[in-house]
């Protein structure tokens, strides 16, 4: 069996031929809510047993199948016994809350899903739609991989992929928000590079000074956001003290007056100040790599668009901060096993291959998540894809708090959206947006605690009653 590392060795790959594989293509479920949990058989094959063909396993993944593409090739050798077929499900299309309920529809179209990659985001939905089940089990009956899990990966990552204590996923990558600042944008314009105390004051001056916007194509903003989704503003939040759910993500905290200045601040640099784009549809990076964007946030995986432009000239710092303790949001994605599979000891093979140290390198070469495993990101070569203060992904661990993801996450997130885009276009006070969505959160919440929520605008109720089981 060949590593990742000499598969490099033989092939003498570049480093662009790496980097391919960040391009980010734009390209279970109800009928598992009706089939049993799975369980590793603990069946086992001796020299003695009679060869067998080939299980054929599909898995799917929001990253960008190039990326995988090393790993496929690697399981001809390292899982003979499987036939793996990885797929992309589409996610630039409603993000997190648009990918679960295209897993949800894939799975009661009658697609075949044995091992699925999913955030945090989704895990609520999927797990209490019993299309994923619990791997407790096939960890305790895989020493090794037990030994990985509590040893290798981060308390925080593990516990973030737990659903009333049962571990639903295997950890592979996660993510924060942190600042990318432009080195040569703030050389140019004499001021100081950002430390980790600054605060929205600190930052406002900032904006103010290497923003220059006169409404030409020499326009310099200073600041450029993620405007919508909870993990795009979540670190705003958490640095204000606040969030726009409860603790527990089962009520709206909207009305918190920490919310509306939050948005307020984020909608003056818009408006008032004129320091930051509208997010909705801005080219980030083409306008940062061009010099006429001096911030934006983002987690590691904006990386790779650095990479692949041999961009070099920036840095990373913690978002500023108003209220409380310092913060960033963290969210983790894993691989799971679907309870439909038919075939559950093959998932297994495949969900931890897949969550190895070698896929999680491929993955830390395109530029793409941090990976969950610490013996990864303290590899030499994490710090080699990215700029100086690339250290500071892992160890934000330290100050990081978990975007919320109720498990109606699909309904509520796309509520928030459409009102923050309101705030930003101008159509709407902060007071008047804020009224609007919690009058429709609340909602939901109501149907959550009632057994009633919705899914794609049917109801909870219907789903069942398509794969025709019972609630």
């Amino acid at each position: 069996m060949s590593t990742l590392h000499e598969t490099l060795g033989k092939q003498q790959l570049s480093r662009r031929d790496l980097l391919r594989w960040s391009a980010f293509a734009t390209t279970g479920a109800l009928l598992a809510a009706c089939a049993p949990g799975v369980a590793p058989s603990g069946a086992t094959t001796g020299d003695s047993a009679p060869a067998q063909a080939k299980v054929r396993i599909v898995a799917t993944t929001q990253m960008p199948i190039e990326q995988w593409q090393p790993a496929v090739e690697r399981a001809v050798d390292q899982l003979p016994e499987v036939d793996l077929v990885l797929t992309q499900t589409n996610i630039s299309e409603g993000g997190w809350a648009g990918y679960s309920d295209r897993i949800v529809t894939q799975i009661a179209g009658g697609e075949q899903l044995d091992v699925i990659m999913i955030a945090i985001e989704g895990l609520g939905l999927l797990t209490d739609k019993k299309i994923l089940v619990p791997l407790d089990d096939f960890f305790l009956a895989d020493p090794t991989e037990k030994a990985i899990l509590d040893n290798d990966i981060h308390p925080v990552l593990r516990e973030m992929l737990q659903v009333d204590g049962k571990q639903m996923e295997y950890p592979f990558s996660w993510n924060n928000m942190v600042m990318y600042y432009n080195t040569a944008v703030f050389e140019e314009a004499g001021v100081e590079p950002p430390t980790t105390e600054w605060n929205w004051d600190d930052f406002l001056d900032t904006c103010l000074k290497v923003a220059n916007v006169q409404g030409n194509a020499d326009d310099r903003y200073a600041y450029s956001f993620w405007g919508n989704g909870m993990f795009g503003m979540a670190a705003w939040y958490f640095n204000n003290d606040t969030s726009p759910l409860n603790d527990s993500w089962t009520e709206s905290n909207l009305m918190d007056p920490k919310v509306a200045e939050t948005l307020q601040f984020m909608a003056d640099l818009i408006l008032k100040h004129k320091v930051a784009p509208n997010p909705q549809g801005w080219e980030e990076w083409a306008q940062f790599h061009a010099g006429h964007l001096a911030m934006r946030t983002c987690g590691r995986w904006c990386i790779a668009s650095s990479l692949n432009e041999n961009f070099t000239t920036y840095d990373l710092q913690y978002q500023p901060h108003r209220a409380g303790p310092l913060r960033t949001v963290a969210g983790t994605d894993g691989w799971g096993i679907a309870g439909a599979t038919k075939s559950p000891d093959a998932a297994w093979s495949v969900t931890k291959f897949l969550s190895n140290k070698d896929a999680s390198i491929d993955m830390t070469t395109s530029g793409g998540n941090i990976p969950t495993l610490r013996s990864v990101a303290e590899l030499p070569l994490f710090a080699e894809y990215g700029p100086a203060n690339t250290a500071i992904f892992y160890e934000s661990l330290d100050y990081a708090k978990t975007v919320p993801s109720p498990k109606n996450f699909n309904i509520v997130d796309p509520i928030l959206n459409r009102h923050y885009q309101t705030i930003w276009n101008g159509e709407k006070s902060v007071e008047e947006a804020l009224a609007a969505a919690d009058a429709e959160v609340r909602v939901e919440m109501e149907k959550l605690q009632a057994g009633r929520s919705s899914f794609a605008g049917v109801s909870t109720n219907k789903l069942a009653a398509a794969c025709g089981c019972a609630q």
